[in-house]
Order: structure tokens, then C-alpha cells, then sequence
């Protein structure tokens, strides 16, 4: 939207406003409460569906499931990455000072 549609629009507006508000004095502060009320009902009824919603049990739905395969997928995940460092001299070293150093620091 341009600019030159936005104030023309508005002297639009507050001429309509000026114009009716001679002819009809009460009309405009009509319309100002039917607005007011119109939005009060719309900010009522979204509070209300905000506040009604069950967050807990959505949060559950939403979480992830454990299942009784996760331990058998992680066991075998273990025995590879042991595999794995079992047959590299180097990994091994390497895990071996890992483990040495994590053991020494003190939690």
C-alpha cells in the first residue's frame, strides 16, 4: 500500500466520520461501543480458549514414547563403538586417556 492510499483512506474516513456525526450526534458514539464490545467478545472468547486448553496433556502427547526395544537398540549400539575401539590400537589409546582423564577430575 502506498502512502498516498493510506492518507487519502484516512481524510476518507474522517470526513465520513465528521459528516455523519452532524447528521446522527449519537451514531459515531454507537459505533464506538458496537467496536468496543465486538472486541471485548473476540479477546473474552480467545482468553477463554487459551486458558480451557489442557497443556499437560498435549505436552504428553507430544513427547516422545520409551519403548522396550530402545534398550536392546543401545546395547547393540555400545558393542559396535566397543568393537570399533577394540580393533584400533589408536582409538584405544586414546579412549583409555579419555577415561583416565575424566576419572581424575573431580565432580
Amino acid at each position: 500500500m502506498r502512502l498516498s492510499g493510506l492518507l487519502v483512506g484516512g481524510l476518507l474516513g474522517a470526513a465520513a466520520t465528521v459528516y455523519l456525526s452532524k447528521r446522527r450526534p449519537g451514531a459515531v458514539a454507537w459505533a464506538g461501543h458496537a467496536l468496543s464490545d465486538v472486541s471485548s467478545r473476540i479477546a473474552r472468547k480467545s482468553m477463554s480458549k487459551i486458558m480451557n486448553n489442557n497443556w499437560k496433556e498435549e505436552a504428553v502427547t507430544m513427547a516422545p514414547k520409551h519403548s522396550d526395544d530402545t534398550a536392546a537398540k543401545s546395547e547393540a549400539a555400545w558393542e559396535q563403538i566397543e568393537a570399533i575401539v577394540e580393533s584400533d590400537p589408536a582409538v584405544k589409546r586414546e579412549a583409555e586417556k579419555i577415561k583416565a582423564e575424566s576419572s581424575s577430575i573431580s565432580h
